[in-house]
């Protein structure tokens, strides 16, 4: 079960992101490339969460994966606000 929410604890947050984007209907090669950054770590740590024994070197593992993820995730909110405000 644990493995489970783990898997799914940034859904929303991306969700989010993605609504953004559609509603702003911004688009870009930075855009893209971390999104598909977001896919690979997010693989990662779930494998991570499964496969491999829970060690504190594990978890380290585990955890720059998520880091990973969140850095694309508020770099693209950056993008999105950036874009928005000077609208303003």
């Amino acid at each position: 079960m644990r493995a489970h929410m783990n898997c799914v604890e940034n859904l929303p947050i991306y969700t989010a992101i993605v609504v953004a984007l559609m509603a702003t209907g911004l688009q870009g090669s930075t855009i893209d490339h971390l999104a598909i950054a977001i896919l690979p770590a997010r693989i990662g740590q779930t494998l991570t969460h499964i496969v491999l024994p829970p060690t504190n070197a594990v978890t380290s593992l585990r955890f720059g994966f998520f880091c990973i993820q969140l850095a694309c995730m508020i770099s693209i909110g950056a993008i999105i606000t950036a874009d928005i405000l000077p609208r303003a």
